[in-house]
């Protein structure tokens, strides 16, 4: 009787999805750039429980990409991913391409990550993924 009990009361708790945002897989290419002159795409898989990922005004910003070199991140516009209230699973890929790194100090060669995170309509960010580290260099 008792195992009957503990095995029905396991199986009804079931976690809730979680409103959270989440990325993963994220890739950066080319993993060698020359500065001035390459352009890096950055890419990842997204999934949001709840479908409020991107606005629809150009000027509010929802993608957060941080080179590690610097101290403050570059922000993004994200336009919807699905209907504004739809209310749905949804998921997918994003990119975003670099033009211009460049190296910030005098050595001809720099190295360094992104963090990249992103932050639904209801101001919740996804957990921090950093990248692979890419290579900057001066020819």
């Amino acid at each position: 009787m008792i195992f009957l009990f503990a095995t029905v009361l396991f199986a009804s708790c079931k976690e809730e999805p979680s409103d959270i945002p989440v990325i993963s897989n994220l890739t950066v290419e080319p993993m060698v750039v020359e500065e001035f002159t390459d352009t890096v795409t950055i890419s990842f898989d997204y999934y949001d429980y709840n479908g409020d990922l991107g606005y629809l005004d150009p000027n509010v910003t929802s993608l957060s990409v941080k080179d590690s070199r610097l101290q403050f991140e570059d922000l993004y516009h994200v336009a919807p991913l699905a209907p504004i209230d739809a209310n749905v699973p949804i998921q997918g890929k994003l990119s975003v391409r670099l033009n211009n790194l460049f190296i910030l100090g005098n050595d001809t060669v720099e190295r360094l990550q992104f963090e990249v995170m992103i932050k639904d309509r209801n101001g919740r960010w996804s957990e921090l993924v950093e990248s692979d580290t890419i290579t900057v260099f001066r020819p």
